[in-house]
């Protein structure tokens, strides 16, 4: 799944970064009441990916990196 910043512009829909994505790949929009509602979605979204990221980087392998 990816998060793309995107905008309205009166008749469509349109990215703000080009993305590649094959003919008819489905997609959801989701569009928020305010700018505030935006920055829960980003955080919430930040927040939700943090026990994935622990997994990853809380190894020890890359325990070296803890003393930099």
């Amino acid at each position: 799944m990816k998060h793309v910043a995107a905008h309205y512009d009166g008749e469509k829909v349109v990215l703000d970064e080009p993305l590649s994505l094959p003919a008819n790949t489905p997609v959801e929009v989701i569009v928020p009441d305010s700018l505030n509602e935006i920055e829960h979605l980003r955080k919430g979204l930040f927040l939700a990916s943090m026990p994935a990221l622990k997994k990853v980087w809380d190894n020890p392998d890359d325990a070296v990196y803890d003393n930099l």
